[in-house]
């Protein structure tokens, strides 16, 4: 994809819908992106008509971080779940979702199997050593416990990555600057503190520690790890890593601190088995 000749920095009132109509941005969307142009463009208006947060990021910006998607071969459509622009302190984030890093582990054709589940309470027993696992059955009247995601490739190399509720736990607390907020202020904006959306969250956190541990690393998918949940913030010069996904936040409370650089998981996070084909 082009990156030459990007529109000069738009008015910061300047709506989307004017900025995308000027003419050197429309020069610079058919150079780039040809016959879908049309639509990214409605995906990026239909998102900042959906979210006011949005709507108030500069539009040269906020049109710079929506074609990280259109790179991946990502449609960016919330509905689809593939790929997200979310504000953060009025700065846009580009974050992909756990069907995105499905859909492009699947597009490798390296895969027998990738799979990511809950795991309720009895449902599994694992050998932390080889990683084996053996699955006894569905739970459904069990709690849940944990997250597993698991993937053959079809040299019948196998691997998987389990964690427990605690670590999703300290994994969102740690990286989630709203959630943090939530725990402090007892609020739940968080999609973190949302029943029905924190197992989605949950789900790409082990899904993306596999794939970018134990996964086939492709250029693309370099590029997705290394998009997503990333930007910069202007002010400092400093990167945010680790942002929460698939969320339309309002402003913060509170002064954010920039978020840490992720560490390397605790020893026997990940595990592996490697089964040779005869």
């Amino acid at each position: 994809m082009e990156t030459t000749n990007v529109p000069a920095n738009a008015p910061a009132k300047q709506s989307i819908s004017n900025f995308l109509n000027v003419p050197a941005t429309q020069k610079f969307l058919e150079s780039n992106l040809e016959e879908k142009k049309g639509e990214f463009v409605s995906n990026l208006i239909a998102m900042c008509e959906s979210d006011a947060n949005l709507a108030k990021c500069n539009p040269k910006d906020l049109m710079m971080c929506a074609m990280n998607a259109v790179s991946l071969g990502l449609p960016l459509n919330k509905n689809l779940g593939f790929a997200y622009v979310i504000p953060y302190n009025g700065v846009p984030s580009f974050q992909i979702g756990y069907k995105g890093f499905i859909q492009m582990a699947i597009k490798t054709s390296m895969y027998e199997t990738i799979n990511a589940c809950a795991v309720r309470e009895g449902e599994i027993t694992r050998n932390k050593i080889t990683g084996d696992i053996k699955y006894n059955g569905d739970k459904p009247d069990k709690k849940v416990v944990g997250y597993l995601a698991y993937l053959k490739m079809l040299t019948g190399f196998t691997a998987s990555l389990y964690m427990s509720e605690e670590e999703v736990e300290s994994h969102a607390i740690r990286f989630s600057k709203m959630y943090q907020l939530d725990k402090r202020k007892g609020t739940a904006i968080s999609k973190w503190s949302d029943p029905a959306s924190r197992p989605k969250m949950a789900l790409k956190t082990v899904l993306k520690g596999l794939l970018g541990t134990y996964g086939v690393l492709t250029t693309e998918m370099a590029r997705a790890m290394e998009s997503d949940n990333e930007i910069e913030d202007s002010g400092s010069g400093q990167r945010f890593t680790e942002y929460e996904e698939v969320e339309s936040q309002p402003e913060p409370t509170e002064d954010a601190n920039p978020a840490q650089q992720p560490s390397a998981p605790a020893d026997g996070l990940f595990q592996q088995n490697e089964k040779i084909q005869i």
